[in-house]
């Protein structure tokens, strides 16, 4: 039984590593941002020039990711007590990501190695299959009605309404529209079963070579 549960914690640390790091991923992938900036409909919305909004984009990352800054300040978006309220709870999932990351990546890789070691690369087969199966359910999910979806998302991942914005009291959220997110939930998910494919193929070729 012991033996067991050990394994079934190295399997979901595993996931959690793959799960984190392709959120850290897509988190920090500014260029999708920069793309919406340059092809996107919204600047007029913010009446700001492209450089600028980068600008304003990269001072909010700088808060959500870095500890040590403290305080939310863009140049040219001033926040609701509700908006600082939800950028903080954002903040607090960014810092658990990392958490998670840093701390799910030497048992995940160290599983990976002792696989390898003992010829056991098979097992990722219906790990990863499962995961892809979970992950191809949550496209359908997005895909049938995005919208839904993400307020479902909201409420899974905050206690208050603090994420709601109207964009006369909170202007920035003009300049971050749906589609935006609904990319980077798309490139989440791109980065996420790339991974997992990755391995259930390095699983079955191992698997083929020893028939």
């Amino acid at each position: 039984m012991n033996g067991k549960f050990k394994r079934t914690m190295v399997w979901l640390m595993l996931l959690i590593f793959l799960l984190t790091l392709s959120i850290t991923i897509t988190i920090n992938s500014t260029w999708l941002y920069a793309l919406n900036v340059y092809y996107g409909d919204f600047l007029p919305l913010v009446n700001l020039s492209a450089k600028a909004m980068l600008q304003n984009y990269h001072a909010l990352l700088a808060y959500l990711n870095y500890p040590w800054v403290t305080t939310l300040k863009m140049p040219d978006f001033t926040d609701s007590p509700s908006a600082l309220v939800h950028f903080s709870n954002v903040k607090q999932l960014f810092m658990i990501n990392y958490i998670m990351l840093i701390g799910t990546s030497y048992p995940a890789i160290k599983w990976l190695n002792w696989l390898k070691k003992h010829e056991q690369q098979w097992r990722l087969i219906s790990i990863m299959q499962g995961t892809l199966t979970v992950l191809g359910f949550i496209l359908i999910m997005m895909f049938l009605n995005f919208n839904q979806f993400f307020i479902v998302f909201h409420k899974v991942l905050f206690r208050n309404n603090d994420w709601e914005f109207y964009p006369q009291q909170d202007p920035i959220i003009n300049a971050l529209p749906e589609s935006f997110f609904a990319q980077a939930f798309l490139l989440w998910l791109g980065c996420f079963s790339v991974f997992c494919l990755g391995l259930l193929i390095y699983g079955k070729l191992y698997f083929k070579s020893k028939k």
